[in-house]
C-alpha cells in the first residue's frame, strides 16, 4: 500500500512571485535562507537576484534554482511576472548542489518548464489517488530538465570563494546562541581585514558586507514580527541587539515604522 512521505511537495509548492510575498516585498527582497529548495522562473519583465553575494539580472524566461540553505534574495519590477516553486530537500529530488541561473532561450524549452510547474502545481493541489507522489516525479523530471539544460559550473575564484564562505557563515548565525556581533566579527572568522571583505562584497554585488549583514537581520526582524508574532524584547534577543530601544531604532531606521506598527499592519492586512 502507498504511504506520503513528509518530503512530498506541499499544497502551496507553486505560487506566483507576488503571492510568494505575500504583499510584503521583504520576504523575497532581503537576504535570506530558506529550508525548502527554491525555483523563480521570470515569465515578464525583469528583475535582480542575489545569491550567494553575487548579483545577477533576471528576465523573461530566467529560471533560478536556489538549494535550501542558500542566502539569497530576489527583487522585482512592478511589470515582473512569475512562478515560485518550494520543494522540500529530499534524496529523491537531484537539485543542482550550486545556485543555478538559466537563461532559456527556445520556446520549447520555455514550454517545457512551464509545462512541470503547472503539472507540480495540479498534483501537490489535488486529492486524487498519489497524487503527491506524481507531483514529487514531476519534480525529479524537472530537474532532469535542468540538469541538461545547464551550462558548465560557475568557475569559482577567490573573490567568489570569500563571498560564498562569508554568506555560509550568515546563515550559519541563525542556528547560533551568539551570532558575530559585527561585520568585522565575520572578516575575522574569513582570516581577511574588514576593508578587503567589504571591497569584494561592493564588487561582487554592489553591497556592503554590512548591509547584508543588515538585510538578513532585517529579513528575520519582520518575519518575527509579523509571521510569529513575538515580542520586540525577544526578538532583539535572538537577534543579539544590546537591548529592545535599540532593536526597535533599527526597524524604525529601515522601515519607517515601529515594531508594534508592522506588526498591526500585517495582521490588518489578513483578515
Amino acid at each position: 500500500m502507498h504511504t506520503e512521505t513528509n518530503d512530498r511537495p506541499a499544497p502551496q509548492a507553486v505560487m506566483t512571485i507576488a503571492q510568494r510575498a505575500l504583499g510584503s516585498p521583504w520576504r523575497l527582497g532581503l537576504a535570506h535562507a530558506r529550508a525548502q529548495h527554491m525555483l523563480i522562473w521570470v515569465t515578464r519583465g525583469s528583475g535582480r537576484c542575489v545569491v550567494e553575494g553575487r548579483a545577477s539580472a533576471m528576465s523573461a524566461h530566467n529560471a533560478l534554482f536556489v538549494q535550501a540553505g542558500t542566502l539569497f534574495s530576489f527583487t522585482w519590477e512592478p511589470s515582473c511576472f512569475g512562478q515560485t516553486v518550494l520543494l522540500p530537500p529530499s534524496a529523491g529530488l537531484d537539485w543542482p548542489d550550486e545556485p543555478l541561473l538559466l537563461r532559456v532561450r527556445e520556446p520549447q524549452a520555455q514550454l517545457t518548464l512551464t509545462h512541470y510547474i503547472e503539472a507540480i502545481h495540479n498534483e501537490a493541489s489535488s486529492d486524487a489517488l498519489m497524487s503527491q507522489a506524481a507531483a514529487s516525479a514531476h519534480a525529479q523530471l524537472m530537474m532532469v530538465w535542468a540538469h541538461r539544460y545547464r551550462s558548465q559550473p560557475t568557475k569559482m575564484n577567490a573573490a567568489r570563494r570569500l563571498m560564498r564562505a562569508f554568506c555560509a557563515l550568515i546563515v550559519q548565525s541563525e542556528t547560533k546562541a551568539q551570532a558575530p556581533a559585527s561585520m568585522a566579527d565575520y572578516a575575522a572568522q574569513l582570516g581577511v581585514t574588514p576593508t578587503h571583505l567589504t571591497r569584494v562584497c561592493k564588487s561582487e554585488c554592489a553591497s556592503t558586507a554590512a548591509d547584508l549583514l543588515t538585510q538578513h537581520s532585517l529579513q528575520r526582524a519582520c518575519r518575527y514580527l509579523e509571521d510569529d508574532a513575538l515580542k520586540a524584547v525577544d526578538i532583539a534577543k535572538r537577534l543579539n541587539f544590546s537591548t529592545p530601544a535599540y532593536f526597535t531604532n533599527f526597524i524604525k531606521t529601515h522601515t519607517g515604522q515601529t515594531p508594534s506598527a508592522l506588526r498591526a499592519a500585517a495582521k490588518a492586512s489578513r483578515v
